[in-house]
C-alpha cells in the first residue's frame, strides 16, 4: 500500500475508488458499467505523473496526487476501496474538495445491466470450489444465502427470472453513487451505451487528453448468451425492474432493448 495522505484527509478510514488532486475530479464507480475500464483509464491523474501503470487489479493507494481505492477481490482489510457511496465521500473528503471538484460516474440501461450482473454472479457460482458448493446447496435448501445461490431453474432465463424474483437486483443497487438525500450529486454521466464519447467529454472538462486506445477492456466476455435482453424477462420480472429502476429509467429515458 502507497502512503503519504494530504493533510485534509489524514488519519481518516474512507473507502472509494477515485479521487485526483492534480485534476480535481471525483469517479464514483458503479457496478457492471465499464467502470473498471473507465477506472484504470483516469487512475494515472490519482498519481504522480509518470508513476502509474496499467492493472486490473489495483492495490490501495494514496499520495499528495490524489486516492485510487483497493480494486480486487476480498476487501477485507483494506481501507479504501472502490464502490463507495456518494454521500460517504462527501462526508470524508469535506465539503471544500466535494463541491469544488467535478464528479462523474457511469450510468446503464437497467435491463441490460441485470442481465450483465447476472452471468458475472453466474460465472463465479460456476467456478466455486467444494466447500462453497456445499454451503451453498445448505444455505439454499432453507431459503438462505446469496440470491444467485438461491435461484432456480433449468434453464439460464429461469434462473435469471428466479434471481430478479429472489432480490437480486437489490445486491446490485448502487443509485447511491450518484445521488445523495435524492438529489443528483455528480456534474455529469458517462452513458455505457456510447462510453468513448462520455469519456471524450470529461476528458475535454478537465483539459486531459482524449486516447480511446488506451482504454483496456477490462471484464469483457462475461455474457455469454444468444437470447436478446428482452427474452430474460416476463411480465412479473420486467415490472419489478421498472419499479425498482424508475428513477433511472425516467432520468435518462431507458427502455426494454428489443
Amino acid at each position: 500500500m502507497q502512503t503519504g495522505c494530504p493533510e485534509i484527509l489524514a488519519g481518516i478510514k474512507i473507502e472509494l475508488m477515485l479521487v485526483s488532486h492534480r485534476k480535481k475530479f471525483i469517479f464514483t464507480k458503479t457496478r457492471k458499467t465499464a467502470g473498471t475500464s473507465v477506472e484504470s483509464y483516469f487512475e494515472r491523474y490519482c498519481m504522480p505523473e509518470g508513476e502509474w501503470q496499467p492493472s486490473h487489479t489495483r492495490q490501495e493507494y494514496v499520495s499528495e496526487s490524489g486516492i485510487i481505492g483497493y480494486r480486487g477481490g476480498d476487501t477485507t482489510g483494506y481501507t479504501w476501496f472502490n464502490h463507495m457511496p456518494a454521500a460517504r465521500i462527501r462526508e470524508l473528503v469535506g465539503n471544500e474538495i466535494w463541491n469544488s471538484y467535478y464528479k462523474f460516474t457511469i450510468i446503464r440501461n437497467p435491463f441490460e445491466k441485470l442481465v450483465s450482473d447476472f452471468w458475472m454472479l453466474e460465472k463465479f457460482r460456476k467456478n466455486y470450489k467444494l466447500r462453497k458448493k456445499i454451503k451453498c446447496f445448505i444455505d439454499s435448501f432453507f431459503d438462505q444465502g446469496d440470491p444467485i445461490d438461491r435461484a432456480t431453474g433449468k434453464t439460464e432465463i429461469e434462473r435469471f427470472r428466479s434471481w430478479i424474483l429472489k432480490d437480486g437486483p437489490l445486491q446490485e443497487f448502487d443509485r447511491d453513487k450518484y445521488l445523495i438525500d435524492g438529489e443528483e450529486c455528480v456534474d455529469y454521466f458517462i452513458y455505457f451505451e456510447s462510453l468513448y464519447e462520455g469519456v471524450k467529454t470529461v476528458c475535454k472538462t478537465l483539459g486531459i487528453p482524449f486516447t480511446p486506445e488506451q482504454m483496456p477492456s477490462y471484464k469483457a466476455g462475461i455474457k455469454n448468451t444468444q437470447h436478446p435482453t428482452e427474452d430474460y424477462y416476463d411480465q412479473e420480472t420486467k415490472e419489478i425492474v421498472q419499479n425498482l429502476f424508475a428513477w433511472e429509467i425516467n432520468r435518462f429515458g431507458y427502455e426494454m432493448p428489443s
